[in-house]
């Protein structure tokens, strides 16, 4: 998905519900669309709640644009409030998907190429999310097993998480849940020096640092920015800022064949 913004991101998730069996039980679709175990329900009404405040995002998105008439765009929310309000987990994808007609993926496709114009989203890169993902699970693991401070390995474990959970929703929230994961684990580290000190004697701090500044630099990269805000460069000397690994590239970026 290369176009990047509320609307292209709620505009994927019902298209691949367009190909889904009408009979399909319900919470199974949004399951397999969402890519949830069936049965963790917690996570599935947590990223179904996402989705549905996604008309939420595109309507406030619309609203700070200047010389549109918005009314024009917003033809698939009354379709769409509909269905989120009649959705019956328990029963037939019909029931949710017979309110997606081509009267509500028409609209929301203008609305999406309009919002892709004037207000676009950054992209990362399929390489660069799973890069990401895998990385940071496995640092997860090692940082369990570490000898790091309790505080600080707590710390560390939650970024890690927060990490991939972000990663695991990009199709739903974009590049925004990950830049915040980073961006509040620089801040622990700008609070609490002891966490960055750490890089210095410990080998899993500084690779936990240095999987916070590639991601760091992902995101900037996606956003345009070649390079990160000297304070934070500056609070991890031991760290390398530069984008020598082949994941540190976005969709934008590749070339095309």
């Amino acid at each position: 998905m290369i176009t990047n913004n509320p609307a292209a991101r709620l505009l994927n998730i019902l298209e691949k519900g367009k190909q889904l069996p009408p009979d399909m039980n319900c919470r199974k679709a949004w399951c397999s669309l969402l890519s949830v175990d069936v049965n963790d329900k917690a996570i599935l009404m947590g990223r179904l709640g996402k989705v549905m405040s996604l008309s939420t995002e595109i309507l406030a998105r619309l609203e700070n644009i200047d010389g549109i008439r918005i009314e024009r765009y917003i033809h698939w929310q009354t379709p769409l409030d509909s269905a989120f309000s009649q959705n019956n987990l328990q029963g037939k994808w019909l029931g949710f998907n017979q309110f997606v007609d081509d009267h509500v993926i028409n609209y929301l496709s203008m609305t999406s190429d309009l919002l892709s114009l004037r207000a676009p989203d950054p992209t990362i890169s399929t390489t660069s999310l799973e890069s990401i993902l895998s990385n940071s699970r496995s640092l997860i693991e090692e940082v369990k097993s570490s000898d790091i401070p309790p505080k600080i390995k707590d710390f560390m474990i939650k970024q890690l998480y927060k990490v991939c959970m972000a990663v695991e929703e990009y199709e739903i929230n974009g590049a925004e849940s990950i830049s915040s994961a980073v961006e509040s684990a620089f801040g622990y580290g700008l609070l609490h020096g002891e966490a960055v000190e750490l890089t210095k004697t410990n080998s899993t701090s500084k690779k936990f640092w240095q999987q916070m500044a590639n991601i760091a630099l992902i995101v900037s990269i996606s956003t345009g920015v070649q390079q990160l805000a000297a304070p934070i460069v500056n609070l991890l000397p031991e760290i390398n800022f530069s984008a020598e690994d082949p994941a540190v590239v976005t969709d934008n970026e590749r070339p095309r064949s």
